[in-house]
């Protein structure tokens, strides 16, 4: 019988919506930090604006690159998507209930794209992120300011 293969690699790029906290559990120091994304697509004759924030956990290597990130910087993460469940509360209302699902990134390798500027840019449409000339060029919704993203 062969063996499966599986491979759990995601490549994520956004901005910070905070600046990376540090913990550390006995002596293994890890940093905490959210990332935001958004864009803009139709949809049945509909602009719509998409958002979504990411938990990043970094370890090892990526967390040298992680101490030195700021809230608003547009990062590039790699890592693997990890499922953990969170215990619930003890209490009557939540008396039987399962366990909360938290996914999260676990960051391996991380870079700063840019740093947040004062510029106000408008959300990039599909149409314009087709037309970008460089994959490596930050897209205009990414100068959109972090404080009009809800936490």
């Amino acid at each position: 019988m062969g063996s499966a293969m599986s491979s759990n690699i995601t490549h994520q790029a956004g901005n910070l919506t905070d600046k990376p906290t540090i913990d550390r559990v006995g002596n293994r120091e890890f940093v905490r930090a959210r990332l935001a994304q958004s864009w803009q697509y139709d949809t049945q004759g509909k602009t719509v604006t998409h958002r979504q924030f990411l938990p990043l956990v970094f370890f090892g290597r990526s967390v040298q690159a992680a101490r030195h990130f700021e809230k608003g910087d547009n990062i590039h993460v790699t890592g693997q998507l990890i499922r953990r469940e969170m215990p619930r509360k003890v209490d009557e209302s939540e008396a039987g209930k399962s366990p909360s699902t938290v996914w999260e990134i676990h960051v391996t390798d991380a870079h700063r794209i840019s740093s947040l500027t004062a510029d106000d840019g408008a959300p990039i449409h599909q149409n314009d992120m087709r037309r970008a000339q460089s994959p490596y060029q930050p897209p205009t919704y990414l100068q959109e300011s972090i404080h009009d993203w809800p936490l």
